[in-house]
């Protein structure tokens, strides 16, 4: 099963583009797909889908995925990367709608970028061949199951980055 998860993201900041994207494809996924939609208007066709649920049900769908697809949200690299499942990120953005403040998710994309069972989309288009390709990886058994090198250079980065931030604040 692949777990889609589109973040708690208030409403009026959907990810539409990427549960659009992902209902498109489905169909020529040969697995099957669970997404998480948040409050989207319309929801997919393709797809099983839910809106929300808790915190411990949501894990439960990391821990039962193959792989993770979803935003570049800290909380879902962390989670992918806490049970070991490698995870595509496709950064939300301002140009859509998808964030009020900034684009900070492209700049954690850019640092995820090249480690180990994390695949960054920045084009909604190339999503289909990322999956495949994270597919046939795990089929060969290329992508080993731990990741916790790579969840502590995240965690690492994500300290510093808060640090600087507050360091900034202070002047």
């Amino acid at each position: 099963m692949i777990f889609v998860t589109v973040g708690a993201a208030e409403e009026g900041m959907e990810f539409e583009r990427l549960i659009n994207m992902i209902d498109e494809i489905a169909v020529d996924i040969d697995e099957e797909i669970i997404a998480q939609i948040g409050s989207i208007k319309k929801p997919p066709k393709n797809i099983e889908w839910f809106r929300y649920k808790n915190f411990q049900e949501i894990l439960d769908y990391f821990r039962d995925a193959s792989f993770v697809i979803g935003h570049c949200g800290t909380g879902t690299v962390l989670n992918a990367l806490k049970f070991s499942r490698p995870i595509i990120v496709v950064p939300r953005k301002m140009e859509f709608g998808e964030h009020d403040m900034d684009d900070h998710q492209l700049e954690l994309a850019d640092r995820l970028r090249g480690m180990k069972g994390i695949f960054v989309v920045d084009d909604i288009e190339d999503l289909k061949g990322t999956i495949l390709k994270v597919k046939e990886l795990l089929k060969k058994g290329e992508l080993e199951p731990s990741f916790s090198e790579e969840r502590d250079k995240l965690i690492r980065f994500l300290k510093d980055y808060v640090r600087d931030y507050r360091l900034q604040l202070e002047k």
